[in-house]
């Protein structure tokens, strides 16, 4: 499943927060398949860093900002 790279140029929203779901997803997913870098999706393997990306990018996974208390 290639990155749709017109998604991630077109996205509106704050560029930064999206990448930063991107990263701590991938870290679950990570963790979740014991390090692996690949996850088993049906009959294929595919990265776990292509999988965060695309199900930021597909809304597959909401995100929202916590402000801390120190902002």
């Amino acid at each position: 499943m290639p990155i749709d790279i017109d998604k991630v140029l077109s996205f509106e929203g704050n560029k930064y927060e999206m990448v930063n779901a991107m990263i701590k997803y991938a870290f679950y997913l990570s963790q979740k398949n014991e390090d692996s870098l690949e996850v088993n999706l049906g009959n294929s393997k595919e990265k776990i860093t292509t999988v965060a990306i695309n199900d930021v990018l597909n809304g597959k996974i909401k995100y929202t900002y916590e402000e801390s208390e120190e902002d």
